[in-house]
Parts: C-alpha cells; structure tokens; sequence
C-alpha cells in the first residue's frame, strides 16, 4: 500500500502581516522550517499560517515566494507588499476554516 500523500500546499508556510505605514503584506515560503516560523513569529504585526487546510492554501498559494536572508538560525525574512483583498480574504478563510475545525471537533458523532 502506497504512503496518503499531504495535500498541496502543507509544507507551506504563509505570512501576512502589516508594515510600519499600516500596509499589508505578504509571502509564501515553500519549505517548513524552524528558523522561517521563528523570523516570521518576531515580526510585529505578523500572522503565521502553517500547515492550512486547503481552502486556506488555494488563496494564499496566490502570494508572492518571500525571501530569506541569512543562514542557520539567524534569518531575516523579506515580505513583499499584497493587495488588501487578498490580505483580507487569506485571513478571512483561516479564522473561518479554523472555527469550523473548532465545531467539528467538539460536536459528536451522529449514529444511523
């Protein structure tokens, strides 16, 4: 029996944000790694998204590769400015996505 392969985009690491003038921003890094989150997670005003559900990864798969600079741990990350309907829709998808998540999880099983 062969491996279930993992959907597309799920070692996608997406990272939305807005700049010090209140702009959006936005990029799409195609490998996980430790030393991306951790940059992306010390950016101010900066959402990781990882490991999405499809719905999520459709959109945000529209977003610009962003760069890394440096090596190890020690990089910084270089996020290019988006359109705010894009901004706004990749957000409103995760937070939808992951309430349902949320319901699902808690509601039981129905038996026929």
């Amino acid at each position: 029996m062969g491996q279930k392969s993992e959907p597309a985009g799920y070692d996608q690491i997406y990272v939305l944000g807005l700049d010090r003038s209140g702009k959006p921003c936005g990029a799409r890094f195609s490998v996980l790694k430790d030393s991306i989150v951790s940059a992306a997670m010390d950016m101010k005003n900066c959402r990781v998204l990882i490991r999405q559900p499809h719905a999520v990864s459709a959109l945000a798969m529209r977003l610009p590769l962003g760069h890394v600079h440096g090596a190890g741990k020690l990089v910084t990350l270089s996020i290019p400015k988006i359109r705010r309907e894009l901004y706004t829709a990749i957000l409103y998808v995760a937070q939808t996505s992951a309430q349902q998540e949320r319901v699902e999880a808690t509601t039981p099983p129905t038996i026929h």
